[in-house]
């Protein structure tokens, strides 16, 4: 069951217009998308923050990515070689 609720934020807790209906105890995944006055997401990030997520760099250590550049020429030609058979 997902249930997407809207909230607000009070003393560092968020607190919602009406009871979540959920058994006292629930363990819950809570995923947070501040919102504009307008009801549109707002964007927090102040320039980029891309390498800060989880994934970015986890291919640093492999072999082949030592010159990333020339393995993705190389997985284009793939591709392209691909393409060119289907025809």
């Amino acid at each position: 069951m997902i249930k997407i609720e809207r909230g607000k934020v009070k003393d560092g807790g968020i607190v919602f217009p009406d009871p979540l209906g959920l058994p006292e105890g629930t363990e819950v995944a809570v995923a947070i998308e501040p919102l504009s006055e307008t009801g549109k997401s707002v964007d927090l990030a102040e320039g980029n923050d891309f390498d800060s997520l989880s994934f970015f760099g986890m291919w640093a250590d492999r072999e082949e990515m030592q010159d990333s550049t020339a393995w993705v020429r190389q997985e284009r030609g793939r591709w392209q070689q691909r393409a060119a058979r289907q025809d």
